[in-house]
């Protein structure tokens, strides 16, 4: 396993290591699963996806080579999700997302067309390096907390220069999205992760999960 000479590991540079590296993923995902991979529908590739953002913005070069630093950080996420989808018969990525403060009811739990858009939503998460399992730890457990973190999220999401700005620097800008809400930085940094996972949905305007937010900011949309 080894890199094109020059090649630059970090997150601005995502994109590019996906693409250059697309047969890694595959074979590494299918060295897991033990069977062929879909790029397009696959939620294990999501999840390698996922992974290998989380390698790309924790390596250290002190660490030996990427590639195989990247390929234990996705088997080892790999291995996570799959056991605990063995142990219990709903899709994780549901139960998560009511953790992070979006109210799933029983119905639209099998919801297929709500389970292709939380696939999306991976994929679109693993941009900025984050995934389902960092934002259910990072998710505001208070009520009021989280209602406060989605409005500066929708507020945000309405402004160009602000979604601009997010998407080429794949983080969110503190102190632009606090002077738009009306608050101060430290709210912001507060729950920057999930202002920034609300904002990606608002932004990309999925629709389910919109409307499954607990605020009633995607009417819009729906």
């Amino acid at each position: 396993m080894t890199l094109i000479p020059g090649e630059k590991i970090e997150i601005d540079n995502l994109q590019n290591l996906i693409e250059n590296h697309m047969a890694f993923l595959i074979r590494t995902v299918s060295g897991v699963t033990g069977r062929y991979v879909s790029v397009e529908n696959d939620e294990e590739f999501s999840i390698a996806l996922s992974a290998f953002a989380e390698a790309v913005e924790k390596y250290d070069p002190e660490r030996g080579n990427f590639l195989t630093f990247a390929r234990l950080v996705i088997e080892s996420r790999l291995k996570t999700f799959l056991s605990r989808e063995s142990s219990r018969p709903r899709h994780a990525s549901l139960e998560q997302l009511q953790e992070e403060g979006y109210d799933i009811s029983e119905e639209e739990e099998n919801d297929a067309g709500l389970h292709e858009e939380i696939l999306a939503y991976r994929k679109e998460l693993f941009k900025f390096g984050l995934t389902l399992e960092r934002l259910a730890d990072e998710a505001p457990k208070h009520s009021d907390t989280r209602k406060t973190a989605i409005h500066i999220a929708d507020t945000a999401s309405k402004d160009e220069a602000t979604v601009e700005t997010t998407y080429r620097k794949k983080k969110l800008p503190i102190r632009q999205v606090a002077r738009l809400s009306n608050v101060t930085e430290k709210v912001v940094k507060r729950s920057k992760t999930f202002i920034l996972a609300a904002m990606i949905v608002f932004v990309k305007r999925f629709p389910k999960l919109c409307y499954w937010i607990k605020t009633a900011r995607c009417t819009d949309v729906l």
